[in-house]
């Protein structure tokens, strides 16, 4: 005679798990699930249908599938507050829409920026991803690609320009060996005098240049003092003090009151020539031929701001590869000559001056680390700035949680680097990125705030991801969804041949720290990227201007006068939306369709098994006489005559595998409405239901030591499943 038991579960929120054996698998996880939607009040459902957005437009701008497409965000552009547009990056366009306005599609500004004026020669920017980041209203766009450029708006137009980085000049180009030691003109080099000048032995910024012994450089000061030392030893100086440390009470350079000053073997600083980062044309500042002038070939791929400034880095070429450069704390981008501020990477003070040396905490400068190699990703929260590169994370900082040019510090956080620069995302600030080992995030120690890397792939879902392809992981698209708490990465199925269709969608959600993956049906339109619309946006307006009197002014040609304003709005939904390639257009899709088929026509399978059910007991075999299952009601009523169709109905499949069985028992409608409604014509709305759960049971033949329950979804219909319960017959002979 069996004994019975009851096994009731009605929480399935843990989410897809591939990392448990079958006889230690966990409570309410999946062992392969499809197209659900994991909620947080433990059901699951079937995902909405993926249908263009109500009244959804083409884009102006046709999509090339071999092309790049990325989308970002730039908030407040011209200080219009509330104002955000979604910048395209299309092939080398660059399109705007206005992000508060829905339908999204077709809120295209009509701006344009054409990046191929930007263009660096060897690279393709119409197939390489930029990277945005705002400060003070204006947008930077960088590229390996291309050079550098921030764009500003003035509420009609969209103006482009080009940065220009400058440096100091910190690097020694003669034999640092010989640098402590006077040299003889016989066996003087052009590199050696290029050192003593940079070295401070040169006049004043500003007086007129005088050209000495193949120097072209400013006059007096430290330029009169190396003519009366050369004069008088027939050698340059040895850099071991400056020129000024030998002024007589006049302040003019005395050579006997110099050499009295005993410095040994120490090195002089340097740094008084300021030049173009990426065309250290030493040259043209000091008029020495045959000394080598640095070219860097590639350019910046990732910027963003941080403690006021603009960071940039990923650099591709060897002896920069871990160079950060910052720029001066920016207070504004009114430019009144050619320096742009953002650009400005340099100690404002020259480092070699006798009065006025002093490093600011508003400098730039650059910052080197030289063990971090490919720097693909750098993101602010609170008070780091964190630097992904191939072999690890690093953060920037300072003390009391404040950077300065004064005051910073560096510090590796992880051995785990990052893979693609479009797997990050950052989920309520905290980031989270795919490396070549897994998915990681950042816990913080709950007394220094300091960051600890942590992998949550490896005991959840890795034979998951291991078996995305390396191409579909370099293609992924990350986006999160701020209402919902989830990440969604986008990416292509295996072996992919079309360039930027992205059918495979991974979620993790934050607060349950479950991942479950959805599948877009193939079709001619296809996902090429994600956005999240936060609802909030700027409408334009004209108001005419009037006088005390309230009588509209008119100009010249009897016209009234209009001025031009925002209104702050909140017309659209906040959602995350499905950027989609349409005809070889844009357009805009959402996950929203009642239908339950992917654009209109297309089914995909929906389905959870659940995992392995020994009813504690490993040893015994058992029978399920009944499986009683629980779904939420979906039906909203009845079309109109003649059809009376369902509104939103549901269909829910079971089907049983005993013993770790590749095929089922049997395959039951779990979903039955008891009895049957009657439909009120004159009401339609009336489902002739009076329960909100709709509860079948089925009797389950078969039996086994271990039991594991497949639902499956039925095409074009809607389920929720709330949980189950079994009745286990356990047998008291083995």
């Amino acid at each position: 005679m069996q004994n019975l038991n009851q096994r009731t579960v009605n929480n399935l929120i843990k989410g897809l798990i591939t990392e448990a054996g079958e006889l230690t698998f966990p409570e309410s996880a999946s062992v392969d699930e499809l197209n659900c939607s994991l909620s947080r009040d433990g059901s699951r459902s079937k995902r909405l249908g993926l249908k263009f957005e109500t009244s959804n437009v083409l884009s102006s701008f046709p999509v090339d599938p071999e092309k790049t497409f990325y989308s970002g965000q730039w908030d407040n552009p011209g200080g219009i507050t509330g104002l955000s547009f979604m910048v395209l990056q299309v092939g080398s366009m660059l399109y705007f829409y206005n992000a508060g306005l829905a339908p999204y599609s077709a809120q295209d500004t009509g701006l344009s920026v054409n990046l191929a004026t930007y263009q660096i020669s060897g690279k393709d920017i119409s197939t390489t991803r930029v990277e945005f980041a705002t400060i003070a209203s204006v947008l930077v766009v960088a590229s390996e690609a291309m050079e550098t450029i921030y764009l500003t708006y003035d509420g009609s137009s969209i103006a482009v320009t080009q940065i220009n980085f400058r440096v100091r000049d910190f690097d020694w180009i003669s034999d640092v060996c010989d640098l402590t030691e006077k040299v003889p003109n016989a066996s003087i080099t052009n590199a050696r005098k290029y050192d003593t000048l940079n070295a401070g032995w040169i006049g004043n910024s500003g007086t007129t240049p005088e050209t000495w012994s193949g120097v072209t450089v400013p006059s007096g000061g430290g330029l009169t003092a190396l003519k009366t030392y050369n004069a008088a030893r027939t050698a340059w100086p040895p850099l071991t003090h400056p020129w000024f440390s030998g002024k007589d009470s006049n302040g003019d350079f005395d050579l006997d009151e110099w050499e009295k000053v005993y410095s040994g073997s120490s090195l002089i600083g340097n740094g008084g020539f300021v030049l173009d980062f990426f065309n250290k044309n030493r040259a043209a500042v000091s008029g020495l031929t045959g000394i080598p002038n640095e070219v860097e070939p590639s350019r910046f791929s990732s910027v963003t701001a941080y403690a006021g400034r603009m960071f940039y880095g990923g650099l591709g070429s060897g002896p920069n590869s871990g160079k950060i450069l910052y720029s001066r704390l920016v207070e504004t981008l009114k430019e009144e000559s050619s320096c742009t501020v953002i650009g400005e990477c340099f100690q404002q003070n020259d480092p070699v001056s006798e009065y006025f040396s002093d490093l600011l905490e508003t400098d730039g400068g650059v910052i080197h680390i030289p063990d971090a190699y490919n720097i693909r990703k750098l993101y602010t929260h609170n008070q780091y700035l964190y630097v992904f590169a191939d072999n690890g994370v690093w953060v920037i900082s300072g003390p009391d949680n404040r950077f300065s040019a004064t005051s910073y510090y560096v510090s590796k956080v992880s051995n785990v680097g990052i893979f693609s620069a479009g797997s990050f995302v950052a989920a309520e600030g905290v980031p989270f990125w795919w490396s070549k080992y897994g998915i990681h995030t950042f816990v913080y120690d709950e007394t220094s705030g300091f960051p600890m890397e942590q992998n949550l792939s490896l005991n959840t879902i890795q034979s998951f991801w291991d078996s995305i392809d390396t191409n579909a992981k370099n293609k992924v698209y990350a986006a999160y969804d701020r209402v919902n708490k989830q990440i969604f990465w986008l990416y292509p199925q295996n072996n992919e041949p079309t360039g930027i269709k992205k059918n495979r969608i991974l979620i993790l959600d934050i607060p349950l720290q479950a991942f479950y993956p959805w599948e877009i049906a193939d079709n001619d339109k296809y996902p090429i990227g994600l956005f999240f619309f936060d609802g909030y946006g700027s409408e334009e307006f004209e108001d005419i201007v009037v006088n005390s009197l309230g009588v509209a002014i008119t100009d010249d040609m009897l016209d009234e006068v209009f001025v031009t304003g925002y209104n702050l709005l909140t017309s659209s939904q906040t959602q995350l939306a499905v950027l989609t390639y349409s005809a070889g257009k844009m357009t805009v899709s959402l996950f929203s369709s009642k239908d339950f088929l992917d654009w209109g026509t297309e089914n995909y399978g929906c389905f959870v098994e659940c995992g392995y059910d020994f009813a504690g007991d490993l040893l015994l075999k058992k029978s399920a006489p009944y499986v009683t299952v629980y779904c939420r009601s979906t039906e909203e009523g009845f079309t109109a005559s003649p059809d009376f169709e369902v509104i939103n109905p549901s269909g829910l499949f079971l089907e049983v595998y005993w013993d770790f069985r590749d095929y089922p028992a049997t395959r039951q409608q779990v979903y039955r409405i008891k009895p049957a409604p009657v439909i009120d014509t004159t009401n339609l709305s009336d489902t002739g239901q009076n329960k909100s759960v709709v509860v079948s049971r089925m009797k389950v033949r078969g039996s086994g030591r271990s039991m594991r329950l497949r639902f499956e979804g039925e095409e074009g219909k809607n389920f929720v499943l709330l949980g189950y319960s079994v009745l286990v017959g356990v047998n008291a002979r083995f």
